[in-house]
């Protein structure tokens, strides 16, 4: 499925999702009870995207031996819920490095609707990657000992794997492109000020220009960061270059299939977009 296909998908409806997560990685419910829950709250459209299976030690991704039960699941799902809902099979992929994200040929095998591709995992100066999503007390911890404390590389870093998987491919949708902001800020909140943060959005947003990738807007964190995935304050820019939004709530529990993307949406029009 290529974006325009995903846009035409969603063009006439804001009841959609395409960014969940389920009892194959680190959700919090089977992905019955998820579909279920969304189907309860009116969505047209719901994209099941458990975090892949990674190079790396991660509590957080599935098994790569489960890959086949959760396509299977899927494919009965589709049928079973046919009349109610249209359900999207995918992955969010983490890049990790030149050998190990969503354009390896593993991924582009799978037979997958679409594919989100994402940046959690910032190699430490000796290159070891470091999963810096996640709670601020972990990050704070992993930023003394892993990156002896240096912010500013930690998030350019960051950026850098991100331009490294824009680069490479093989996905359809940017998954929340700025997520290390959320932990930064909690470090020294005045970042996002600082012109050498604003150059590297500008950058990320330059290598998304003419790609016709989609990106998403996540709202996952809206009730406990008050803060959206890009930042608001991007979106202009990211209007401006002609790129496309998608609304994700980027869901672990069935009660938060729709967290703050009502809220996303209404700002978004609020700013002149069409979404």
């Amino acid at each position: 499925m290529t974006p325009a296909e995903i846009l035409s998908l969603i063009k006439d409806t804001d009841k959609y999702n395409l960014h969940s997560h389920s009892q194959y990685c680190d959700g919090r419910a089977p992905i019955r009870e998820m579909v279920t829950a969304a189907v309860d709250g009116g969505f047209r459209l719901w994209g099941v995207s458990p975090h892949a299976p990674i190079c790396v030690e991660s509590p957080c991704n599935m098994s790569r031996d489960d890959v086949p039960a959760y396509l299977d699941e899927m494919t009965a799902l589709k049928e079973e819920f046919l009349d109610r809902i249209t359900l999207l099979t995918s992955m969010e992929v983490d890049y990790i490095n030149p050998d190990f994200g969503p354009h390896i040929d593993y991924f582009q095998h799978l037979p997958l609707d679409y594919i989100l591709g994402s940046v959690h995992f910032v190699p430490t100066q000796d290159g070891f990657p470091v999963d810096c999503d996640g709670s601020a007390e972990r990050f704070a911890k992993n930023l003394r000992e892993a990156y002896a404390g240096d912010l500013r590389y930690v998030v350019e870093k960051y950026f850098e794997q991100v331009l490294l998987m824009l680069e490479r491919g093989g996905f359809q949708i940017l998954g929340h492109f700025d997520k290390i902001a959320g932990n930064a800020c909690a470090i020294d909140e005045t970042i996002e000020n600082q012109p050498w943060y604003g150059a590297l959005i500008d950058d990320v947003i330059s290598h998304v220009s003419g790609t016709g990738l989609l990106v998403e807007i996540n709202t996952k964190a809206l009730a406990d960061r008050s803060r959206f995935y890009p930042a608001q304050r991007w979106w202009d820019k990211i209007k401006d270059a002609g790129l496309d939004f998608v609304i994700n709530s980027d869901a672990h529990y069935p009660d938060r299939v729709n967290a703050g993307r009502d809220e996303a949406i209404i700002l978004l029009r609020k700013q002149g977009s069409t979404i």
